[in-house]
C-alpha cells in the first residue's frame, strides 16, 4: 500500500517531535508547519493524505488556516487544541475540520482518530493512476498526465476519464456511463458516448485508432486499461 502522508501544524516543536515519532512508527510520512501560513502552503505543496492542525498559532492561527485550505482542498482535517469549549469545538467544524481532539491528549486515541478519518474521507488528493502507469489524474488541480506530458481535457471529458479511471481494469457499461456524466435524459444515447470516447483516445493514445489503454466491449461498454 502506499504510504500516507500527514502534515502536522503546531507551534510547539516538541509535541510536533512527538507526534511524528509516533506516526513514523505507525508508517506514515510525515511532513511539519509550524504556524497556519506555513501550513496551508505545505498543503499546496505536499497534497497529504490527512492535516493535524493546532488551533493557538502565530501568523494564522488554525481556524483561518483550516477556512483557507477548504478553499482549494478536501484533505481530512483533526483539529488539535488546548481549546475545548463548546463554542470553539464548534467554530473549527464550521470552518472546515473533521474531527477535534483537546490537548492535553492520549497518543492511542489520536492515532485512532487519524486511522478512522483515513478510512472515511476519500483520499482525493492522491492521483489516480491507470493505464498501465501511462496515465496519473490530479483530481485536485484537475490535471491529466498521459506518458509524463499534460492533456487538456474539457470538463466533461475529465469527469468520464475519472470515472474510467476509478473503475480501471472493469467493463462499465453505457449505461452506467451515460447516466453518471450527463443523466438519465442520456442513458441510451449511445452515439453520443462514442463521440466522448473518440475525442478521448486521440489525447490518450499514441494511435487512436488503434487503441491500447480506453478499450471497448462491443454491445457492453468500455474499459480502461488498469
Amino acid at each position: 500500500m502506499e504510504q500516507q502522508t500527514i502534515l502536522i501544524v503546531d507551534d510547539d516543536t516538541s509535541l510536533r517531535e512527538l507526534v511524528r515519532i509516533n506516526l513514523e512508527h505507525e508508517g506514515y510520512h510525515v511532513k511539519q508547519a509550524r504556524n497556519g501560513l506555513e501550513g496551508v502552503a505545505g498543503v499546496r505543496e505536499h497534497c497529504p493524505d490527512l492535516v493535524v492542525l493546532d488551533v493557538n498559532m502565530p501568523e494564522m492561527d488554525g481556524v483561518e488556516a483550516c477556512a483557507k485550505i477548504r478553499e482549494f482542498s478536501q484533505v481530512p482535517i483533526l483539529m488539535l487544541t488546548a481549546r475545548v469549549k463548546s463554542y470553539d469545538i464548534v467554530a473549527g467544524l464550521d470552518h472546515g475540520a473533521d474531527d477535534y481532539l483537546g490537548k492535553p491528549f492520549n497518543m492511542d486515541e489520536l492515532l485512532a482518530r487519524i486511522r478512522a478519518l483515513l478510512r472515511r474521507v476519500p483520499a482525493v488528493n492522491r492521483p489516480l493512476v491507470a493505464g498501465g502507469g501511462e496515465i496519473q489524474i490530479d483530481q485536485q488541480r484537475r490535471e491529466v498526465l498521459v506518458r509524463d506530458a499534460v492533456v487538456d481535457l474539457t470538463p466533461t471529458e475529465f469527469e468520464l476519464l475519472v470515472l474510467l479511471a476509478e473503475h480501471a481494469g472493469t467493463v462499465l457499461k453505457h449505461e452506467r456511463l451515460l447516466q453518471s456524466v450527463w443523466g438519465e435524459d442520456y442513458a441510451r444515447d449511445n452515439d453520443y458516448l462514442k463521440v466522448y470516447i473518440w475525442h478521448l483516445r486521440r489525447k490518450l493514445e499514441e494511435d487512436p485508432r488503434n487503441p491500447r489503454l480506453l478499450l471497448t466491449e462491443w454491445g457492453v461498454g468500455y474499459r480502461l486499461l488498469a
